[in-house]
């Protein structure tokens, strides 16, 4: 892979300098005075692009340039898209960017390491704290994810230590040690095949960063419960407020879930705990990421007499099914104008499909319930019950607004559903709790009081998972209070949205692109990663793709100019030498 890049890159600079042509002293100079006499048309960033410019250029030596912050930001963040390009840009002198040498002092400006760093920690307090000094600012959702990576064991180039096995806590080594013992095996340390991320989204604040990374093998619950409560406290002492907790619905963070102790006695279901890191025991909510929960009930009507035919969806005596939205997309799929957004993808369901939100969210809409009331009087339909389907559906498109409202008002009026939360008597707020959950509630005792001699599993096969309905109260009602608690502490308003796992996606993509080629990086790369994108701050958000598995998030304007200075790593006088 190394030969051939270098091949690919030796044919490049022997193309550009087939086609490199060489300004005049006549033609520089009218260029540059071309570029001063437009200077008043300038962005803020262009201006400090084009002054770091100028300043490079009249220096023989690189090391005599001080570069101003938000060009080492822009050129961190350039290199992690393409170091080819960088090395390109420095051989054809047609940008003159930091040195490699120079970007890595501030893309390592700590030792990285797994868990937290405090120094990390204190910048992200720093950064919730310039939004304003007013106490909601400091509140934060905390979610959590794992992520495969590429086995495989880097050494440290600095200390010599071993990078790539899973780092368990003195507990869990020694129980790994008495079970190889009793088998008569010799105590190995075990490769890391994942590791767990923690990010920390501010409520109200433009905090978005990663709080903590561990390397995990078989996660258990008893590991994610110890890791977990370690970065809250760490979050806690360095005065930012955790009030959520987002993850999926995977079968390890429900039983996290259940090993606390609920506050609301009344609940089938853990969704709301003591924050046992604070003096005050303030509430701690538990959420299942929304897009996942959507994805779930998706699947669950996939199934429907149809994909696995796992489950025979039944409501109020009609049954719910699939075939109705293969018809419907059977119908209309040679149309020009259709009115609704199925295709392929969305119905024949590919282990892509079935894991992309945005199919989820296009299935369960409005469009789609209107088409099939539209198309319900077609021949094709007759044989199927539409009724309840569309009542289903326009239910979940009303429930996923809500619980992904936008972060800011918009100007667009046409869904006052997506709008933020200003009043905790929203009326939104009593559709989740008591209309969707009431739904829910009323379909179970029809499921269970239909006559006929059902098997329980048969029953079970009539509605959507208990997990999926677990699931679905512990995130109505911890959004719902989550909302309230922060409109009582002052916040303006809260976009629900804030509540779901997006940033830690992101992540994980911005770390397969750094790559190359899309694959999984080592322990070591993902460490060395979370620090450049610390380094890059905002200027790394401003290329997060709209694509994928993820709500895409539009960037405002131009990218802000920040000057303020960066840490740097301490090279020691004994390095120099």
């Amino acid at each position: 892979m190394a030969k051939q890049e270098k091949k690919r890159a030796d044919r490049l600079q022997k193309r550009v300098d087939s086609l490199t042509i060489k300004l005049d002293e006549a033609m520089k100079d009218e260029l540059v005075a071309l570029l001063l006499a437009n200077q008043h048309k300038m962005t803020d960033i262009q201006r400090t692009f084009w002054i770091s410019q100028m300043d490079a250029i009249g220096k023989d030596d690189k090391r005599g340039i001080r570069w101003n912050p938000m060009l080492i930001r822009i050129a961190l963040h350039l290199h992690s898209l393409s170091p080819n390009t960088c090395q390109f840009f420095d051989t054809t002198k047609i940008l003159i960017l930091p040195s490699k040498r120079r970007l890595y002092d501030y893309s390592h400006f700590v030792e990285a390491q797994e868990g937290c760093q405090k120094e990390l920690l204190l910048m992200i307090k720093q950064k919730a704290e310039k939004c304003g000094s007013e106490d909601h600012f400091s509140y934060i959702n905390l979610m959590f994810d794992e992520m495969n990576i590429k086995t495989g064991i880097v050494t440290h180039r600095s200390t010599g230590k071993l990078i790539g096995y899973t780092n368990l806590s003195g507990v869990d080594e020694e129980i790994a040690k008495i079970q190889q013992e009793l088998t008569m095996r010799t105590y190995r340390p075990r490769l890391a095949k994942k590791v767990l991320v923690y990010v920390a989204r501010g409520i109200t604040s433009d905090v978005k960063d990663v709080v903590a990374i561990f390397t995990t093998d078989d996660l258990a619950a008893h590991q994610l419960y110890d890791r977990t409560w370690d970065v809250i406290y760490h979050l806690e002492e360095a005065g930012l407020k955790v009030l959520t907790l987002s993850f999926d619905g995977a079968s390890v963070n429900r039983k996290f879930a259940m090993m606390h102790e609920s506050l609301d006695k009344s609940s089938a279901y853990t969704y709301c705990t003591k924050n046992l890191a604070t003096e005050d025991h303030r509430p701690l909510f538990f959420i299942i990421d929304p897009p996942h929960l959507l994805k779930t009930i998706r699947n669950a009507l996939a199934n429907s007499f149809s994909h696995r035919k796992s489950r025979k969806l039944w409501k109020n005596g009609e049954h719910l099914s699939w075939k109705v939205l293969e018809e419907v997309y059977e119908i209309t799929k040679n149309w020009k104008h259709t009115g609704h957004k199925l295709k392929k993808d969305h119905i024949k369901l590919s282990s892509f499909s079935v894991m992309t939100v945005i199919y989820a969210t296009q299935i369960l809409s409005n469009s789609t319930a209107k088409a099939i009331e539209d198309l319900s009087s077609h021949p094709s339909m007759s044989k199927y019950q539409t009724k309840e389907l569309v009542k289903f559906i326009r239910l979940m498109n009303r429930f996923f607004d809500c619980v992904n409202t936008r972060i800011e008002p918009s100007e667009d009026t046409t869904n006052q559903d997506k709008e933020p939360f200003f009043d905790e008597n929203d009326s939104r707020l009593s559709f989740l709790e008591k209309d969707v959950l009431n739904y829910f509630e009323d379909w179970k005792s029809e499921v269970t009081e239909r006559p006929g001699e059902y098997t329980e599993a048969d029953r079970n096969k009539m509605i959507i998972s208990h997990q999926a309905l677990g699931a679905l109260q512990i995130t109505i009602k911890s959004i719902t209070s989550a909302i309230r608690y922060m409109l009582q502490v002052g916040a303006p308003c809260v976009g629900a949205r804030v509540f779901n796992q997006d940033p830690a996606e992101q992540y994980f993509a911005k770390l397969r692109r750094k790559q190359g080629d899309g694959n999984n990086p080592l322990v070591k790369n993902v460490l060395d990663s979370r620090l450049s994108l610390v380094a890059q701050g905002h200027v790394a958000s401003t290329s997060t793709s709209s694509k994928g598995n993820v709500q895409g998030e539009k960037r405002k304007g131009e990218i802000e100019v920040d000057s303020s200075p960066l840490p740097s790593r301490k090279v020691s006088r004994k390095s120099q030498e």
